[in-house]
């Protein structure tokens, strides 16, 4: 599962800003392809067989919705919550989970994901090139997989990189204290004079990835909002997505998406954040 793929192992760029304390809470590879039309509930299970020893654990979740970032005159962003009314039946998602739930895969009709997730306060991100070498091996006996049940080939149409942050709000502290620090170089000071400061802080930011031709692929989705652990800790929780269409329809086009997705992602979230924060994250460079 873990044998370093050639089409991996490029270095890190020399440039990218790195932090030995990030708050990071979890990392998402993935891709979207055309929906398997054939893929059927029974079809996860025989595939788990090729992952179990990796991840011992299943467990089934509701499939996610199709997601395209478009652009255009008229460009179509995500819903909100809502009730979405289904005709059939539908293939669920499985998590393939190993033994120590910090890592799992997530595979659907039309998904294939890697996370990894900090369960404990000792638990320590594995680094991008750790992640895309599980996820481009993962790929790969998926693929296989594939073709041996004659489901059909896997076609990316689009490709994901996600890091959730979780910022914890200390004791004594307040919501309006940490965005002071987190986010204050840009948002200035929002307090009112009859009111004082915001009691938090909510925001979406969008900006377009373009290739080298300047056309539109994909966008850099950066949300920010107050959120609650499962520890019942308060926290802002700064979600940075690198969201579109990889600039080939195979393997080779997705790793060079992720690849780039999380140049963004990174660089995003060193210039949106503030120079107290970067300090207590122990910014190297």
């Amino acid at each position: 599962m873990r044998q370093p793929l050639k089409m991996t192992s490029r270095p890190r760029p020399v440039d990218l800003p790195e932090f030995k304390s990030p708050p990071l809470s979890e990392v998402v590879l993935g891709v979207q392809f055309d929906a398997l039309p054939t893929f059927l509930s029974p079809h996860l299970g025989l595939i788990w067989q090729r992952f179990r020893a990796a991840y011992p654990m299943l467990e089934e979740h509701p499939p996610l919705p199709p997601s395209f970032e478009t652009f255009g005159s008229n460009p179509q962003f995500p819903p909100g919550m809502g009730i979405q009314f289904v005709t059939s039946a539908e293939t669920p998602r499985a998590f393939f989970v190993n033994q120590a739930r910090t890592e799992l895969l997530q595979i659907q009709k039309d998904r294939f994901l890697h996370n990894w997730r900090k369960i404990g306060d000792a638990d320590s991100y594995p680094r991008f090139e750790h992640m895309l070498e599980t996820f481009d091996s993962g790929l790969s006996i998926f693929i296989q997989a594939l073709a041996d049940e004659k489901l059909g080939s896997l076609i990316p149409n689009q490709c994901e990189v996600t890091y959730i942050n979780q910022i914890v709000v200390p004791s004594g502290a307040n919501l309006s204290d940490v965005t002071d620090d987190l986010f204050g170089q840009h948002t200035g000071s929002l307090a009112l004079d009859d009111l004082g400061k915001p009691e938090d802080l909510r925001f979406v930011l969008r900006y377009i990835m373009r290739d080298e031709k300047r056309s539109p692929v994909g966008r850099l989705i950066a949300v920010a909002e107050p959120a609650l652990r499962l520890d019942g800790k308060a926290v802002v929780q700064l979600t940075i997505s690198a969201r579109g269409r990889p600039s080939t329809p195979d393997r080779g086009g997705i790793i060079d998406f992720l690849y780039k997705g999380r140049v963004n992602v990174v660089k995003g979230f060193a210039h949106l954040t503030g120079p107290k924060m970067h300090k207590l994250w122990e910014r190297i460079q």
